[in-house]
């Protein structure tokens, strides 16, 4: 399983072949790693292609993966996993804040030396963050018990191949091998839905058990990874790439933490509130609206990893540029969302009960709010990724700051209001609450540019007339 998703901030790819993919080739400076004679359109195309590919296996591995516990498990089961996840989401989440995006942003042009150290050191980082991880949730597995200690220890036991095997995948995309990433991918797939069929005949499967099967498939791929990119984890490098990427990944931790973290955080705040088993329910429930809403984050996830290490290594952008860009994104974004949870809604009870069986009346209860959250999320996702691109991860902490403590609020006085369904429709008001502080502020980094942009030719005007006076 790869996704949070903030990934983010994971739709270029949903018109690779469309009107969108020939603006960017001709928006888009030339890529310094484009080889002679290959045209930017025909280079983007099959970075987007590989990518939706990877994105779609990523997305299938998610999906059948609940599906299958949905299906074997009970309502009060199924939530248990889904605490897991949260729990891992969040790890994940971690793990590119610190690693993932700061690779894509800085090491998309590197070679040599430079480029093996890099690739080392963020292998190291990410295992020392599992390893963090896994420790955290053996420990307060063991002390909880019941039904969700055992999941929570089945997770720390194969968190750190977990963060291992979604690290490889974004060093490969900040290299331009999306191939290589989805080859992982379907390399996982392929292990794991044979190896849950044979638990299936075996015995009944259990929560943990098939996170033990989830890990230990992503430990295969993490061995074909490393001799893939022909590198060794540096454990004791972790400490020299954090000191390195502080001022960028600083901000990015913090902006995940408030956002993602406020977001699953405020799931398991009401789930607590309502307590005992309904709380689990409740719980599950968020999670399976999340499952039928993956591929919406998997638009998310490829947009950031396609996107932005191709323009992080383009710097001659024009504010006009940006803009258009941005806008032309976002606004794709937020179509896909308004149909595909149009489509949701449509979907027949009997379709639903089939995936999730007791888990789908649940689920449809905070879906319709989960949905118009998903527009409004669509409506600013051109605008965040040009703002990281830019290297401005400051700016988006500072949303994040003031829009992340909203969520236990909303979601708790909804909870209190409405029940489940308010507290979803409280998690949609925050997420509304945020278009207009991501607006405004890519509005002022636009300005800023302009002005940079002006002064910089009057800059060299200036040198030029003073090297001629003094000849």
């Amino acid at each position: 399983m790869s996704e949070p998703t903030r990934e983010s901030a994971e739709p270029v790819r949903n018109g690779a072949r469309g009107p969108l993919l020939p603006a960017l080739s001709q928006v888009l400076p030339p890529d310094p790693d484009e080889s002679p004679g290959e045209s930017r359109r025909f280079k983007l195309v099959r970075l987007a292609s590989w990518t939706a590919i990877d994105q779609v296996l990523s997305a299938l591995t998610n999906t059948m993966l609940a599906i299958v516990v949905a299906h074997y498990v009970d309502v009060p089961a199924f939530g248990t996993f889904a605490v897991a996840i949260l729990v891992f989401n969040v790890c994940i989440g971690i793990e590119r804040a610190l690693v993932g995006q700061p690779m894509s942003i800085r090491y998309s042009s590197a070679t040599g030396a430079r480029l093996d150290s890099g690739r080392a050191r963020a292998f190291g980082t990410a295992l020392a963050v599992g390893l963090i991880g896994a420790l955290g949730c053996i420990a307060v597995g063991l002390v909880l018990g019941g039904q969700l200690g055992p999941v929570l220890v089945a997770t720390g036991a194969v968190l750190p191949f977990l963060l291992l095997q979604d690290a490889a995948r974004l060093i490969f995309f900040a290299r331009s091998q999306a191939k290589l990433a989805a080859l992982n991918d379907a390399l996982w797939a392929a292990i794991q839905f044979p190896a849950i069929v044979v638990l299936a005949a075996i015995t009944r499967p259990t929560p943990p058990a098939l996170v033990l099967v989830w890990g230990a498939s992503a430990a295969v791929c993490v061995v074909v990874a490393l001799v893939q990119l022909r590198v060794v984890p540096d454990l004791r490098g972790a400490a020299s790439w954090l000191r390195e990427h502080r001022d960028l990944s600083g901000y990015l931790l913090a902006e995940y933490l408030l956002g993602a973290g406020a977001f699953q955080g405020g799931i398991l705040a009401v789930g607590a509130l309502v307590g005992g088993k309904e709380g689990l329910t409740v719980v599950g429930a968020f999670k399976a609206a999340q499952v039928v809403l993956g591929p919406l984050n998997m638009l998310g996830t490829a947009l950031q990893t396609f996107a932005l290490p191709q323009l992080s290594k383009r710097t001659g952008w024009t504010s006009s540029q940006r803009t258009r860009i941005a806008y032309l994104t976002s606004l794709a974004m937020a179509a896909i969302a308004v149909l595909y949870g149009s489509l949701l809604l449509l979907l027949p009870a009997a379709a639903g009960q089939a995936m999730f069986r007791g888990n789908w009346a649940e689920a449809l209860d905070v879906l319709l709010p989960m949905i118009v959250g998903n527009v409004f999320w669509g409506l600013w996702q051109g605008h965040t990724l040009v703002i990281y691109a830019m290297g401005l991860a400051r700016r988006a902490f500072w949303i994040m700051a003031i829009e992340a403590p909203l969520v236990f609020p909303f979601m708790i006085g909804g909870l209190y209001l409405g029940g489940a369904r308010g507290a979803a429709w409280g998690l949609c008001l925050d997420q509304a609450t945020s278009l207009p502080l991501w607006l405004w502020t890519f509005r002022r980094v636009m300005r800023e540019s302009d002005r940079h942009e002006t002064a910089a030719p009057a800059s060299s005007d200036r040198l030029t007339a003073s090297s001629g006076s003094g000849d």
